[in-house]
């Protein structure tokens, strides 16, 4: 959290003026009361009518440096809420893909939405709290040294002792709060994979389900939730407990005191609610203490680097080179000292019945699945010993699902590269088939507004755009008509530069002549 605080630190630092002058303008209100108490019980109700007016300026000008304070605190968070988010988006970029897999969408959404917001609240919101609850029992123990010394000596003793003994309560919510992250995670997962697979309970008459499992996986939550609620409850009142007890003993000092004549009588109600201002922040800064403990494992999640790092594959790719690959899912052995070569400008087609290893060799070619043994090297290079980046820079690859991003059609075909000219685009539209999408490139579309085989050839788009001489596809064509999915792999079979490695279940037969290698995978 500090990082973050710092990279903001000239906001900070206004914020915490801003902290300071609020709680001195309500300390100053507690001691105005003193003051016309005094001047009623001398019966002079024009010096009582002064301070009165000086009260009521003091509430006015904590109202003001309230409102202040809420809006540049929310602006502040949410600065702050963006760059983590920043953080957390850059590390994924950073890391491999298959770091990236390892959770779920489910997962990445609550990270970035439940643990911020929690971070927000118990974090960023709980420091500003602390920081004014410093400032609030700092002032309010100045105030107290007007009326007499022995008050002032007895709220140190508790404010120090009110300080330490919540602190075992620390790792008992740091433990609470990294659960109940987890459980957060678990949520957002299983409705997400619920929702996603809809279409086939549609289909399949089973829509009942969907009610069925999504109540039992919230009614899992809610439990959980409640656990979380009466723990952190419980913890809290033992806090407020500590605080009340500090309270009344300050109370009892200064009635004592009055009794002997020591003080006046106007300090009572000063006193009183000067010592509640302290007490009770003292409750709110063990409470916040605890609090902002309890984020640590969120933080500790977000700004986890995995470094994708590695030799880079500098040079074009020449082969590929595959000796005694051994790969295993499970207790299934997938391949069993597979031997292969791809060498440059040659195409490669891949076939072989479901669960023969197509789309698994593809992954290990992309260096998503590296849990192999034997080699598999790109020109000299073990792929284990390469930088992800760098081999995807000279590779296109392009699966059977294209996603379709809700934003303008030349974005979903550039991805967002400014680079790329409008005669670029033109040009490969034309190559996929495509042009009549050409006037709409600057509208907004989605998933609803294409066919699937439109989808596709997208995909294909945004591959040829990178201009890649080393291209994989899987299943890639599957969903285009004859004439669409001829058209394209014609285009990718007759060009010399281009290294082409296909996964198909429907080979060609008029294409099939074309292939340098025809790969034949068997269960």
């Amino acid at each position: 959290m500090k990082r973050y605080i710092l990279q903001f630190k000239y906001k900070n630092l206004l914020h915490i003026i801003l902290l300071a002058l609020n709680s001195a303008s309500i300390v100053g209100a507690s001691v105005t009361l003193s003051l016309m108490t005094n001047e009623l019980a001398n019966k002079n109700f024009n010096g009582f009518l002064w301070w009165l007016l000086v009260e009521i300026s003091l509430y006015l000008l904590y109202m003001f440096f309230t409102y202040i304070i809420e809006v540049h605190q929310t602006q502040l968070i949410q600065f702050m809420s963006l760059s983590i988010r920043e953080q957390y988006i850059s590390n994924i970029t950073k890391a491999t893909f298959s770091n990236f897999q390892s959770k779920d969408i489910g997962d990445h959404l609550s990270i970035l939405n439940n643990d911020i917001k929690m971070i927000e609240d118990s974090g960023f919101s709980s420091f500003y709290s602390l920081l004014t609850t410093v400032f609030t029992t700092l002032f309010s123990i100045i105030a107290l040294l007007s009326y007499d010394y022995r008050i002032v000596a007895l709220t140190i003793i508790l404010t120090l002792l009110l300080t330490y003994l919540p602190r075992p309560f620390a790792s008992k919510m740091e433990n609470l709060m990294g659960d109940f992250s987890t459980a957060n995670e678990n949520l957002i997962s299983e409705l997400t994979d619920y929702l996603t697979g809809y279409k086939d309970l549609y289909y399949s008459n089973r829509k009942l389900s969907l009610t069925i499992q999504i109540k039992k996986t919230i009614q899992t939550f809610i439990s959980q939730k409640i656990e979380f609620t009466q723990k952190t409850t419980f913890i809290e009142i033992i806090m407020a407990l500590f605080s009340i007890v500090g309270q009344m003993s300050i109370i009892l000092l200064t009635g004592l005191l009055i009794a002997a004549g020591q003080i006046s009588l106007g300090a009572i109600s000063s006193v009183g609610q000067i010592s509640g201002n302290i007490f009770n922040s003292l409750t709110t800064f063990n409470q916040l203490q605890v609090a902002i403990s309890s984020v640590k494992p969120l933080f500790n999640k977000l700004e986890k680097e995995t470094i994708n790092d590695g030799t880079n594959l500098s040079e074009e790719i020449n082969a590929i080179d595959i000796q005694n690959l051994n790969y295993s899912f499970g207790d299934n052995k997938v391949f069993s000292n597979l031997n292969l070569t791809f060498e440059k400008g040659k195409k490669y087609a891949i076939i072989g019945e479901s669960g023969s290893g197509k789309s698994t060799l593809i992954n290990i070619l992309l260096g998503n699945s590296k849990d192999y043994s034997g080699l598999l090297k790109y020109n000299a290079s073990e792929l284990k010993n390469l930088n992800e980046s760098s081999l995807v820079s000279k590779i296109a690859y392009i699966g059977n699902h294209t996603h379709i991003f809700n934003d303008t059609l030349r974005n979903n075909i550039s991805l967002w590269d400014s680079n790329i000219s409008n005669q670029a685009i033109e040009n490969i539209l034309e190559k996929v088939n495509l042009l009549e999408l050409l006037p709409r490139l600057d509208e907004i579309i989605s998933s609803d507004f294409l066919s699937e085989g439109q989808k596709q050839r997208i995909g294909i788009a945004r591959a040829l755009l990178r201009n890649r001489n080393f291209i994989i596809m899987d299943e890639a064509t599957a969903n285009l008509d004859r004439n669409n999915a001829n058209l394209i792999e014609n285009f990718l079979l007759d060009n010399p530069d281009i290294t082409y490695i296909t996964v198909t279940h429907h080979l060609n037969n008029e294409s099939t002549n074309k292939f340098n290698n025809i790969i034949q995978l068997k269960k």
